[in-house]
């Protein structure tokens, strides 16, 4: 777990700037939506490991999923937290500061991982 991060404050605006809002990486909510395309989420548990930003963690619950997003990264799940209260989702996404390894939740809590 990085207590620091590796992230600064600029190099999460750049990313941002490139992928899209709550994105670190290349897709956006367009290659989300085509990942999950034809899955029931309304209701599912999903678990969304390296959650970042917490951008997949938005579609994915506005697609009805209750879920979890776990990352390594204290300050990146700080701004992830952030940006989710301010969309209104706080109550559908909750993020877990975890280390590397196996996982910390008993067998079977999650419908669905996502990464």
């Amino acid at each position: 777990m990085s207590e620091g991060g590796e992230y600064s404050d600029g190099m999460v605006a750049l990313l941002q700037l490139i992928w899209g809002e709550g994105f670190m990486a290349p897709g956006g909510p367009k290659l989300v939506r085509e990942t999950v395309r034809g899955l029931r989420l309304e209701g599912k548990r999903v678990l969304d490991i390296g959650s970042g930003l917490g951008g997949p963690d938005i579609v994915l619950a506005e697609l009805g999923a209750e879920v979890t997003g776990l990352d390594i990264e204290a300050p990146v799940i700080q701004r992830a937290r952030k940006l989710v209260a301010e969309r209104g989702l706080a109550k559908r996404i909750q993020f877990k500061l975890a280390r590397p390894g196996p996982l910390p939740f008993p067998e079977a809590s999650f419908d669905l991982v996502y990464s």
